[in-house]
Protein backbone atom coordinates (compact mmCIF):
# COMPACT_ATOMS: atom_id res chain seq x y z
CA UNK A 1 0.00 0.00 0.00
CA UNK A 2 1.36 3.39 -0.99
CA UNK A 3 1.97 5.73 1.93
CA UNK A 4 1.19 9.44 1.54
CA UNK A 5 4.19 11.71 1.91
CA UNK A 6 3.84 14.20 4.76
CA UNK A 7 5.41 17.40 3.43
CA UNK A 8 5.40 19.07 6.86
CA UNK A 9 7.74 16.35 8.15
CA UNK A 10 10.07 16.43 5.15
CA UNK A 11 10.52 20.22 4.95
CA UNK A 12 12.49 20.58 8.24
CA UNK A 13 14.91 17.81 7.26
CA UNK A 14 15.45 19.31 3.80
CA UNK A 15 15.99 22.76 5.33
CA UNK A 16 18.55 21.37 7.78
CA UNK A 17 20.54 19.59 5.05
CA UNK A 18 20.45 22.63 2.74
CA UNK A 19 21.56 24.96 5.54
CA UNK A 20 24.54 22.75 6.40
CA UNK A 21 25.61 22.70 2.74
CA UNK A 22 25.11 26.45 2.33
CA UNK A 23 26.95 27.14 5.58
CA UNK A 24 29.93 25.08 4.49
CA UNK A 25 30.05 27.00 1.20
CA UNK A 26 29.66 30.48 2.68
CA UNK A 27 32.04 30.15 5.61
CA UNK A 28 35.20 28.12 6.09
CA UNK A 29 34.70 28.16 9.85
CA UNK A 30 31.11 26.87 9.71
CA UNK A 31 32.05 23.19 9.99
CA UNK A 32 34.63 23.79 12.71
CA UNK A 33 34.20 22.21 16.13
CA UNK A 34 34.29 25.65 17.75
CA UNK A 35 31.45 26.90 15.57
CA UNK A 36 29.29 23.85 16.16
CA UNK A 37 29.89 24.36 19.87
CA UNK A 38 28.48 27.89 19.45
CA UNK A 39 25.44 26.54 17.61
CA UNK A 40 24.76 23.96 20.31
CA UNK A 41 25.26 26.48 23.12
CA UNK A 42 22.70 28.81 21.52
CA UNK A 43 20.35 25.86 21.21
CA UNK A 44 20.33 25.09 24.94
CA UNK A 45 18.04 27.82 26.27
CA UNK A 46 16.01 27.94 23.04
CA UNK A 47 15.58 24.18 23.20
CA UNK A 48 13.91 24.21 26.60
CA UNK A 49 11.36 26.85 25.66
CA UNK A 50 10.88 25.13 22.29
CA UNK A 51 9.89 21.90 24.03
CA UNK A 52 7.45 23.76 26.26
CA UNK A 53 5.92 25.61 23.33
CA UNK A 54 5.57 22.33 21.42
CA UNK A 55 3.42 20.91 24.23
CA UNK A 56 1.28 24.04 24.16
CA UNK A 57 0.84 23.97 20.38
CA UNK A 58 -0.06 20.27 20.51
CA UNK A 59 -3.19 21.20 22.48
CA UNK A 60 -3.94 24.09 20.12
CA UNK A 61 -2.86 26.78 22.58
CA UNK A 62 -0.25 29.52 22.67
CA UNK A 63 2.07 30.78 25.41
CA UNK A 64 3.37 34.32 25.03
CA UNK A 65 4.68 34.48 28.60
CA UNK A 66 7.71 32.17 28.29
CA UNK A 67 10.21 35.01 27.71
CA UNK A 68 9.02 36.96 30.76
CA UNK A 69 8.92 33.87 33.00
CA UNK A 70 12.42 33.13 31.78
CA UNK A 71 13.57 36.66 32.72
CA UNK A 72 12.06 36.56 36.21
CA UNK A 73 13.60 33.16 36.94
CA UNK A 74 16.93 34.49 35.66
CA UNK A 75 17.07 37.48 38.01
CA UNK A 76 15.81 35.50 41.00
CA UNK A 77 18.42 32.79 40.47
CA UNK A 78 21.11 35.49 40.07
CA UNK A 79 20.10 37.09 43.37
CA UNK A 80 20.20 33.76 45.18
CA UNK A 81 23.50 32.69 43.59
CA UNK A 82 25.22 35.96 44.48
CA UNK A 83 24.07 35.46 48.08
CA UNK A 84 25.57 31.95 48.08
CA UNK A 85 22.37 29.97 48.42
CA UNK A 86 22.82 26.24 47.65
CA UNK A 87 22.05 25.11 44.10
CA UNK A 88 19.16 22.99 45.34
CA UNK A 89 17.51 26.10 46.86
CA UNK A 90 17.98 28.01 43.60
CA UNK A 91 16.55 25.12 41.58
CA UNK A 92 13.52 24.73 43.85
CA UNK A 93 12.88 28.48 43.68
CA UNK A 94 13.03 28.40 39.89
CA UNK A 95 10.68 25.40 39.77
CA UNK A 96 8.26 27.22 42.08
CA UNK A 97 8.23 30.24 39.75
CA UNK A 98 7.51 28.04 36.74
CA UNK A 99 4.84 25.98 38.47
CA UNK A 100 3.06 29.07 39.82
CA UNK A 101 3.08 30.93 36.48
CA UNK A 102 2.02 27.88 34.51
CA UNK A 103 -0.73 26.92 36.94
CA UNK A 104 -2.07 30.49 36.89
CA UNK A 105 -2.05 30.53 33.09
CA UNK A 106 -3.90 27.22 33.05
CA UNK A 107 -6.43 28.36 35.65
CA UNK A 108 -7.23 31.59 33.78
CA UNK A 109 -7.64 29.69 30.51
CA UNK A 110 -9.67 26.75 31.81
CA UNK A 111 -11.72 28.20 34.66
CA UNK A 112 -12.09 31.85 33.69
CA UNK A 113 -12.45 30.91 29.99
CA UNK A 114 -9.98 33.54 28.80
CA UNK A 115 -8.43 32.91 25.38
CA UNK A 116 -4.84 31.57 25.66
CA UNK A 117 -3.48 34.50 23.65
CA UNK A 118 -4.90 37.10 26.04
CA UNK A 119 -4.23 35.10 29.22
CA UNK A 120 -0.56 34.53 28.42
CA UNK A 121 -0.18 38.08 27.08
CA UNK A 122 -1.33 39.34 30.50
CA UNK A 123 1.13 36.98 32.20
CA UNK A 124 3.89 38.18 29.89
CA UNK A 125 3.31 41.81 30.86
CA UNK A 126 2.91 40.99 34.56
CA UNK A 127 6.08 38.92 34.85
CA UNK A 128 8.11 41.44 32.88
CA UNK A 129 6.95 44.16 35.28
CA UNK A 130 7.78 41.93 38.27
CA UNK A 131 11.26 41.41 36.83
CA UNK A 132 11.92 45.14 36.59
CA UNK A 133 10.48 45.76 40.04
CA UNK A 134 12.66 42.99 41.50
CA UNK A 135 15.85 44.39 39.94
CA UNK A 136 15.06 48.09 40.08
CA UNK A 137 15.47 48.21 36.31
CA UNK A 138 19.14 47.24 36.21
CA UNK A 139 21.04 43.95 36.07
CA UNK A 140 21.87 41.92 39.16
CA UNK A 141 25.63 41.48 39.18
CA UNK A 142 28.26 40.29 41.57
CA UNK A 143 31.78 38.90 41.52
CA UNK A 144 31.03 36.27 44.14
CA UNK A 145 28.83 33.86 42.19
CA UNK A 146 29.81 30.32 43.18
CA UNK A 147 31.69 28.32 40.56
CA UNK A 148 29.41 25.38 41.29
CA UNK A 149 26.46 27.43 40.04
CA UNK A 150 28.34 28.54 36.92
CA UNK A 151 29.26 24.92 36.25
CA UNK A 152 25.56 24.13 35.81
CA UNK A 153 26.10 25.21 32.21
CA UNK A 154 29.86 25.67 31.76
CA UNK A 155 31.00 22.18 32.77
CA UNK A 156 31.43 19.39 30.24
CA UNK A 157 31.14 15.61 30.22
CA UNK A 158 33.74 13.81 28.10
CA UNK A 159 34.25 17.01 26.14
CA UNK A 160 30.53 17.57 25.52
CA UNK A 161 29.12 20.80 27.03
CA UNK A 162 26.76 19.82 29.82
CA UNK A 163 24.10 22.22 28.53
CA UNK A 164 23.91 20.20 25.32
CA UNK A 165 23.39 17.06 27.38
CA UNK A 166 20.58 18.80 29.29
CA UNK A 167 18.66 19.78 26.17
CA UNK A 168 19.11 16.42 24.42
CA UNK A 169 17.93 14.64 27.57
CA UNK A 170 14.95 17.00 27.74
CA UNK A 171 13.99 16.22 24.14
CA UNK A 172 14.30 12.48 24.76
CA UNK A 173 12.06 12.71 27.83
CA UNK A 174 9.57 14.91 25.96
CA UNK A 175 9.53 12.45 23.04
CA UNK A 176 8.87 9.57 25.43
CA UNK A 177 6.09 11.47 27.21
CA UNK A 178 4.33 12.44 23.98
CA UNK A 179 4.60 9.02 22.31
CA UNK A 180 4.60 6.43 25.07
CA UNK A 181 2.40 7.76 27.86
CA UNK A 182 -1.30 8.19 28.44
CA UNK A 183 -0.75 11.88 29.14
CA UNK A 184 0.93 12.30 25.76
CA UNK A 185 -2.02 10.68 23.98
CA UNK A 186 -4.37 12.98 25.86
CA UNK A 187 -2.34 16.04 24.80
CA UNK A 188 -2.80 15.16 21.13
CA UNK A 189 -6.44 14.28 21.74
CA UNK A 190 -7.15 17.72 23.20
CA UNK A 191 -5.45 19.37 20.23
CA UNK A 192 -7.43 17.22 17.82
CA UNK A 193 -10.77 18.28 19.30
CA UNK A 194 -11.74 19.06 22.87
CA UNK A 195 -15.32 17.82 22.66
CA UNK A 196 -14.28 14.51 21.12
CA UNK A 197 -11.55 14.14 23.75
CA UNK A 198 -14.13 14.65 26.52
CA UNK A 199 -16.29 11.89 25.04
CA UNK A 200 -13.35 9.52 25.43
CA UNK A 201 -12.90 10.46 29.08
CA UNK A 202 -10.01 12.92 28.73
CA UNK A 203 -9.92 15.48 31.51
CA UNK A 204 -9.32 18.39 29.15
CA UNK A 205 -8.90 21.14 31.74
CA UNK A 206 -6.38 19.08 33.70
CA UNK A 207 -4.35 18.39 30.57
CA UNK A 208 -4.32 22.09 29.68
CA UNK A 209 -3.15 23.16 33.13
CA UNK A 210 -0.37 20.57 33.16
CA UNK A 211 0.78 21.60 29.68
CA UNK A 212 1.02 25.28 30.65
CA UNK A 213 2.89 24.27 33.79
CA UNK A 214 5.38 22.28 31.68
CA UNK A 215 5.89 25.27 29.40
CA UNK A 216 6.49 27.70 32.28
CA UNK A 217 8.77 25.34 34.22
CA UNK A 218 10.98 24.78 31.17
CA UNK A 219 11.09 28.54 30.55
CA UNK A 220 12.12 29.12 34.19
CA UNK A 221 14.87 26.48 33.97
CA UNK A 222 16.09 28.14 30.80
CA UNK A 223 16.31 31.45 32.67
CA UNK A 224 18.39 29.85 35.41
CA UNK A 225 20.78 28.36 32.85
CA UNK A 226 21.23 31.73 31.15
CA UNK A 227 22.19 33.27 34.49
CA UNK A 228 24.68 30.47 35.11
CA UNK A 229 26.19 31.02 31.66
CA UNK A 230 26.57 34.83 31.71
CA UNK A 231 26.95 35.28 35.48
CA UNK A 232 24.38 38.06 35.87
CA UNK A 233 20.63 38.50 36.11
CA UNK A 234 19.54 40.71 33.21
CA UNK A 235 15.92 41.97 33.31
CA UNK A 236 15.86 42.21 29.51
CA UNK A 237 16.52 38.48 29.23
CA UNK A 238 13.99 36.56 27.20
CA UNK A 239 12.81 39.31 24.85
CA UNK A 240 11.41 37.69 21.69
CA UNK A 241 12.06 34.19 23.05
CA UNK A 242 8.37 33.40 22.68
CA UNK A 243 8.77 34.14 18.97
CA UNK A 244 11.89 31.98 18.86
CA UNK A 245 9.98 29.11 20.47
CA UNK A 246 7.09 29.44 18.01
CA UNK A 247 9.54 29.59 15.10
CA UNK A 248 11.28 26.41 16.27
CA UNK A 249 7.96 24.58 16.42
CA UNK A 250 6.53 25.89 13.13
CA UNK A 251 9.75 25.20 11.24
CA UNK A 252 9.70 21.73 12.82
CA UNK A 253 6.32 21.02 11.24
CA UNK A 254 4.15 21.49 14.33
CA UNK A 255 0.70 22.85 13.48
CA UNK A 256 -0.53 25.89 15.41
CA UNK A 257 -4.07 24.55 15.18
CA UNK A 258 -3.25 21.64 17.49
CA UNK A 259 -3.00 17.87 17.36
CA UNK A 260 -0.18 17.63 14.80
CA UNK A 261 3.60 17.47 15.00
CA UNK A 262 6.30 15.71 16.99
CA UNK A 263 9.20 16.36 19.32
CA UNK A 264 11.57 15.05 16.63
CA UNK A 265 10.27 17.82 14.38
CA UNK A 266 10.76 20.35 17.18
CA UNK A 267 14.38 19.22 17.62
CA UNK A 268 15.08 19.56 13.90
CA UNK A 269 13.38 22.97 13.98
CA UNK A 270 15.69 23.96 16.84
CA UNK A 271 18.74 22.98 14.80
CA UNK A 272 17.46 24.86 11.74
CA UNK A 273 16.80 28.05 13.71
CA UNK A 274 20.14 27.79 15.55
CA UNK A 275 22.09 27.32 12.31
CA UNK A 276 20.29 30.23 10.62
CA UNK A 277 21.13 32.45 13.60
CA UNK A 278 24.73 31.26 13.48
CA UNK A 279 25.04 31.86 9.73
CA UNK A 280 23.67 35.39 10.05
CA UNK A 281 26.29 36.11 12.72
CA UNK A 282 29.08 34.59 10.62
CA UNK A 283 28.04 36.72 7.65
CA UNK A 284 27.88 39.84 9.89
CA UNK A 285 24.19 40.29 9.16
CA UNK A 286 22.77 43.30 11.01
CA UNK A 287 21.31 42.16 14.33
CA UNK A 288 18.40 44.56 13.92
CA UNK A 289 17.51 42.94 10.61
CA UNK A 290 17.68 39.33 11.81
CA UNK A 291 14.02 39.23 12.94
CA UNK A 292 13.05 39.93 9.32
CA UNK A 293 14.60 36.62 8.31
CA UNK A 294 12.82 34.87 11.18
CA UNK A 295 9.50 36.37 10.12
CA UNK A 296 9.97 35.25 6.53
CA UNK A 297 10.81 31.72 7.67
CA UNK A 298 7.64 31.51 9.78
CA UNK A 299 5.50 32.87 6.94
CA UNK A 300 6.88 30.58 4.24
CA UNK A 301 6.81 27.46 6.41
CA UNK A 302 3.26 28.18 7.58
CA UNK A 303 2.10 28.73 4.00
CA UNK A 304 3.58 25.42 2.87
CA UNK A 305 2.08 23.49 5.78
CA UNK A 306 -1.31 25.21 5.40
CA UNK A 307 -1.31 24.42 1.70
CA UNK A 308 -0.59 20.76 2.45
CA UNK A 309 -3.42 20.57 5.00
CA UNK A 310 -5.78 22.21 2.50
CA UNK A 311 -4.82 19.71 -0.20
CA UNK A 312 -5.41 16.81 2.19
CA UNK A 313 -8.86 18.09 3.11
CA UNK A 314 -9.77 18.47 -0.58
CA UNK A 315 -8.60 14.91 -1.25
CA UNK A 316 -10.65 13.56 1.66
CA UNK A 317 -13.76 15.40 0.47
CA UNK A 318 -13.19 14.13 -3.05
CA UNK A 319 -12.85 10.54 -1.79
CA UNK A 320 -16.10 10.91 0.15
Amino acid sequence: MRRNINISQIIPVVMLVVLIIVGAILSESFLSIANFSNILQYAVESGFIGIGMAFVLFIGGIDLSVGSVMAFASVVSAKLAINHYPIIVIFISVLAIGIACGALNGFIITKLKVEPFMATLAMMMTMRACTYLFTGGGPITGSSVDESFKNLIKADVFGIPIGVIYVIAAFIIAYFVTTKTRFGRHVYAVGGGEETAKLFGVRVDRVKVLVYMISAVLAAISGMLITARIGIGEPRTGYDYEMTAITICVVGGISMTGGKGSMIGAFIGLMVVSIIKNLMNLMNFDVNGQPIVTGIIILVTTLIISNEIGNRRKKLLKDI
